[in-house]
Formats: C-alpha cells, sequence, structure tokens
C-alpha cells in the first residue's frame, strides 16, 4: 500500500480513504475504512474517463457482474454508485498480494500451491460461467492470495456470455500474455477463454513466466495463435489437464468444472490450504543438476579502457566471467579485503571465488532452496547468507555452518525464504528481512533475535541496508523507504511521493548523506535521498528492465551502480549523468558490487554469470 498523493480524494461516499492500493487503464484503487471501522477496498473510475459512455457502461458492467458473482473465490461488493460523478465500486478489502507480486517477489509456488491455486481458480471460474459471465482478464495481477485461497478481483471487462467480442477502436482489450487464440484475433471470447488464460496463470504460478512469453507484443501473439506453449517447470502431473487448457481450439478445452474436479482428485483434502511459494528460479524438470564447473572467460575483442562520461571514470570490458552453470546467481559481495567474492546461488549453494584467478575455492551447502542473499562480516572472518527459511553464519577458516538462524518471518502464517541480510559495520548486528512487514536483528555472536521491526505495507521490505556509522537501518516497501533506530528499534522516518511502486532495493552513500532506493521500472526509477531531510535530491531516468533489482555505491561515492534488466547502469552522483550502460549479461541482473578499493564491479544475472568489470 501506498500513501494517498496530494491530487487524491480524501472521502468517497461514505467511506474514509487512508491510502493508494494500486491503478489499472480503467480506475485506481484505494483502501478505505467504513463508518463502523471496516477495512474496504474502492475502485474510482479515472478522472480522465469520467465524461466516456463506453468507460461508465464497462464500468457499470463491472458492478453488475462482481454482484452477480460472489462466492469464494471473488471479492464481495459492498457498495457501489456507477451513476456518481465519479463512479465508484467499494468490495471487501482482501489482505494479500497478487500472485503477480508474489511470484515476483518470492519465486513460482511449491507444486502442491500450485494445485490448490488451480482448484480455487477453477471455482471461481465456474461460478463466474454459472452466472452466464465471461471474465476476458484473468491473468496474475487479477488474482489475490489470501490467506483462505485465491481470490479472482476486477470485472472491469466482463461481459454476458452471449456478448459480441470486447474491442475498443480496434484494439483487442486485455492482456496479451494471458489471452486465448480468440481474443487476440478480436473474436468472440466464451467461457473456454477464461479457461485458456487460466492455463497461462497457472503455468506461470509454477515458472515465473507466461507459457507464450516473448520479447514483443507481436510475438506473443504469433506464439498464442500458432506455437505450442512453454511448459518446463510444470508439474508433470498437471501437463495433461494444462495442456488442454491451451489448446487452440476453443471447443476442445475443458470446462471450469472439468479443471475443478480434475484438480481436487490431486488435492490431498488434510492439507493446509494456504498457498506456499518456492525461491525464484524456476526449478529444472529434468532432475537433479550437475555439481557447478568453474571457468574464466576472456572476451573476444582483448577488452581495454576508453574515457566515457564526466569525471574521467572509465569501465572496462568484463576481464573475467564467473559461471554457474547449475543455475542462476542472485546475489554477489566482495570480502573484505577483496581478493574473494562470494555468490548466493539458486542451487542452493555459497559459492567462494578467487578474484584474481577466478577460480571457486569453495562450496558452502547446507540451504535447501535458493540463496537469495550474502554478505560478509566486516571482520571477514565470517559470511551470512540468507535462502529457504533461515539465516546462516559461516566461518571462513573452516568453511562450516557455524550458526542457523530459524523462524525469520511470516507471510500468510508460514516462515518464507530471506530475501536480504546486511551486517552492522561493528559486525555484532546482522540484519534480515524476508518480504514481509517485518525485519529481524540478530545478535551475532549469540545467534539469537533481539528485536524485530515493523512497517506498515502491504507487500513488506525486501531489502535492507546500515548506514555507515550503523545507527539507521534502512529499508524499502511498497513505495516508501523506512528508517529504523537501530538502538531502540524505533521507526524514525518515512519517505513519500518518490516511488509509484514497490521498492526493491536499497544502499547507503559511504558518507551516510544519501540513500539510493530502486523500485519497479517507473519513469524514475531509481531515486536519491537526503537522510537528514527526507528529500528526494535526484531521480535517475532510462530503465529497460522490469525492475532495479540492486544497487551500489562506489567506495568513494562517487559512482552508482544498478542492476537494471540485462543491463548494469552507472550514473555520476554529483552530475546525475549516465556514465555508461553494460550490456553483456544475457539475463536479468540480479546483484551489482563494488570491491572494498573501488577498482571492480561485480555484477550478477538469473542465467549464472557473475561478470567483473575494472573501474578506473
Amino acid at each position: 500500500m501506498e500513501p494517498l498523493g496530494p491530487g487524491d480524494p480524501r472521502q468517497i461516499g461514505p467511506y474514509r480513504l487512508t491510502g493508494r492500493l494500486g491503478a489499472g487503464g480503467m480506475g485506481q484503487v484505494f483502501l478505505g475504512v467504513s463508518r463502523g471501522g471496516r477495512k474496504v477496498a474502492v475502485k474510482v473510475i479515472r478522472a480522465e474517463h469520467i465524461s466516456s459512455p463506453q468507460y461508465r457502461a464497462r464500468f457499470a458492467r463491472e458492478v453488475q457482474a462482481a454482484r452477480q458473482v460472489g462466492g469464494f473465490h471473488t471479492a464481495l461488493v459492498v457498495d457501489a454508485d456507477p451513476d456518481a460523478e465519479s463512479p465508484w465500486l467499494v468490495t471487501e478489502f482482501i489482505p494479500g498480494p497478487s500472485l503477480h507480486q508474489a511470484v515476483r517477489d518470492h519465486g513460482p509456488l511449491e507444486a502442491d500451491a500450485v494445485r490448490k491455486l488451480g482448484a480455487g481458480l477453477a471455482e471461481g471460474l465456474a461460478a463466474i460461467h454459472g452466472c452466464g459471465l465471461v471474465h476476458r482478464d484473468l491473468k496474475p495481477g487479477n488474482v489475490i492470495l489470501a490467506e483462505d485461497g485465491p481470490r479472482i478481483i476486477d470485472f472491469g471487462i466482463a461481459r454476458p456470455a452471449d456478448a459480441s467480442s470486447l474491442t475498443s477502436n480496434g484494439a483487442v482489450i486485455g492482456t496479451f500474455a494471458y489471452m486465448s487464440p480468440e481474443q487476440v484475433r478480436g473474436e468472440r471470447a466464451d467461457a473456454p477463454s477464461d479457461v485458456f488464460s487460466l492455463g497461462c496463470v497457472l503455468v506461470f504460478a509454477a515458472t515465473g513466466r507466461a507459457p507464450f512469453d516473448a520479447p514483443t507484443i507481436p510475438a506473443i501473439v504469433h506464439r498464442i495463435v500458432n506455437a505450442e506453449p512453454h511448459m518446463g517447470g510444470l508439474p508433470t502431473d498437471l501437463h495433461e489437464l494444462v495442456g488442454a487448457c491451451l489448446v487452440k481450439n476453443p471447443a476442445n478445452r475443458p470446462s471450469a468444472e472439468d479443471i475443478l474436479n480434475g484438480l481436487s482428485n490431486r488435492t490431498a483434502p488434510d492439507t493446509d490450504p494456504t498457498l506456499t511459494t518456492a525461491p525464484w528460479p524456476p526449478r529444472s524438470p529434468t532432475g537433479p543438476t550437475a555439481p557447478m564447473a568453474a571457468r574464466v572467460q576472456t572476451p573476444d575483442d582483448g577488452g581495454g579502457t576508453a574515457p566515457i562520461g564526466p569525471r574521467d571514470i572509465a569501465i572496462g570490458h568484463a576481464p573475467a566471467t564467473l559461471t554457474n552453470d547449475t543455475g542462476g546467481v542472485t546475489s554477489v559481495a566482495f570480502s573484505p579485503d577483496g581478493k574473494t567474492l562470494a555468490t548466493a546461488n539458486a542451487d542452493n549453494t555459497v559459492r567462494l571465488w578467487d578474484v584474481e584467478t577466478g577460480r571457486n575455492t569453495a562450496i558452502l551447502t547446507g540451504h535447501t532452496k535458493t540463496v537469495r542473499s550474502v554478505a560478509f562480516r566486516p571482520d571477514g572472518r565470517a559470511l551470512a547468507s540468507g535462502g529457504d527459511k533461515t539465516v546462516r553464519l559461516w566461518d571462513l577458516t573452516t568453511e562450516r555452518n557455524i550458526v542457523t538462524l530459524n523462524g525469520v518471518s511470516g507471510f500468510f502464517g508460514r516462515v518464507l525464504n530471506v530475501l536480504s541480510v546486511a551486517f552492522s559495520p561493528d559486525g555484532q548486528t546482522l540484519a534480515s528481512s524476508s518480504g514481509t512487514r517485518t525485519v529481524r536483528l540478530w545478535d551475532v555472536a549469540a545467534g539469537q533475535n533481539t528485536a524485530i521491526l515493523t512497517c506498515h505495507g502491504d507487500l513488506g521490505i525486501e531489502a535492507v541496508a546500515f548506514s555507515p556509522d550503523g545507527q539507521i537501518l534502512a529499508g524499502g516497501e511498497s513505495g516508501i523507504m523506512r528508517l529504523w533506530d537501530v538502538k531502540t528499534g524505533r521507526r524514525i522516518a518515512a519517505f513519500f511521493h518518490g516511488h509509484d511502486y514497490h521498492v526493491q532495493s536499497v544502499a547507503f552513500s559511504p558518507d551516510g548523506r544519501t540513500l539510493a532506493s530502486g523500485s519497479l521500472v517507473q519513469a524514475e526509477a531509481v531515486r536519491l535521498w537526503d537522510v537528514a531531510t527526507g528529500q528526494a535530491v535526484a531521480a535517475f531516468t532510462s530503465h529497460a528492465g522490469p525492475s532495479v533489482t540492486s544497487m551500489a555505491f562506489s567506495p568513494d561515492g562517487r559512482i552508482l551502480a544498478g542492476g537494471d534488466g540485462s543491463t548494469v547502469r552507472l550514473w555520476d552522483v554529483k552530475t546525475r549523468r549516465t556514465i555508461t550502460t553494460l550490456n553483456d549479461h544475457t539475463g536479468p541482473v540480479t546483484s551489482v558490487a563494488f570491491s572494498p578499493d573501488g577498482r571492480t564491479l561485480a555484477s550478477s544475472d538469473r542465467d549464472g554469470t557473475v561478470r567483473l568489470w575494472k573501474v578506473q
């Protein structure tokens, strides 16, 4: 949730608005409170559409459809006024992230959770179709993962099953990656169209990508109409059922009731119905992976450096590439002496590398799922890693796991994977976050949880960072930067009105005066904040990827590096200008880190590659 902006309404009908929940093409959704104190979701049509009879009619259809359906797997309508000057719809507030947010932040769902999700969504679609309606926009963003099961939301383009095709000025309305062949052709879309979308959603839930994913919309459309779906990573027992959902001919697809019957037989009735998540990246369908072979590659062009950008900063081509053949690298960190690089890996390991030779010197095992974050203790004698449901401390002399910290955070009543770990400058305290509303501080020597720091954002804290003096801990949540006093555990500041989307990465400048934050891509996805005043002092643009997942200041504070899609971008902090863009990665960049002397930049990607760049 985000705070209300200066131009947002404070009251809609009898409902007091307290924050922003999201926005779509047709309307904005706010968190509201009824006069009796109940939380509700309030959807208001956008101002630019108020005068359009077409949008008013579409909104009225949403109200009517949502009121008709009800059931266990949709949000119940509480109130509505489609004829108001600014039409509005109020539904029950369903706490929980969307399926898109959950998979993005915590990785694909476990196999049993995919089955439960499919059964819940099939039951919801059966209820929708039973009312003579077709949803027409089932996608991960329109599925809320509530504690008691999934809910289908947003009936903005739902229509009676006997309605004609839904287009606007010749353009198909909907989200392309999850649309049926008949939808993308602008033909009539009936209940089988929703079944096709359900198949796409289940593949996304299990693998983290849509089955017809492609770089461009025309390519997606071509694949939907002509190509077979990518279903690698989908549980084997679901291939036949989901494949039947994704056949091109709508007459040959099963009904939502058929899917529900098939999935109900696969889901044990005595298991916990709560949806759980597994870490990114998708699990390989080919079985266990082979041990990683480390290799060093030299670029074909021979490397070299050339002055680029202001202030005589130069970046040389990557002199070495460390390749993890078993899967993605999620985080990198240099040892305090700069001689060792640690990587967190998708094969459940932490690996240590000799920076000079590129040789893999150690493999630390113990985590049961993807390791998401690594951090060296400032004295260089120990390493912390966050993954599965634990934080582990490793003695680097013996390369043994000396402490395991359990019970990191709760999410839907469960403990989730650790996303970020950070040591305080004195090495006595460790902070960990797992995308929930709490950050935990640990006494490293005692191995005990000493404080729980809280926030109010619906999506929680993904990344944490200590200030250079160790007095402040920063974390990013739903569009907000939050600061805590490490000694007292109290929230001391919140920086608003900067990001439109969830903050994915944070970093303090070496002098502690500036805080950098990166979010899901928007016009200005990277921002610099004045720590003392809480004011945004700069915003960097020209992002290409889905999110800025990692940032790092150079030790002298002159450069800010950020991972962005499959590129690494470097900015001059003083002039706010882009120094250069490094494009050698083939997969989305997951982490960046400067060596202690500032002469080397490491960057990793989801394809399992770490590149070392010379900085002069």
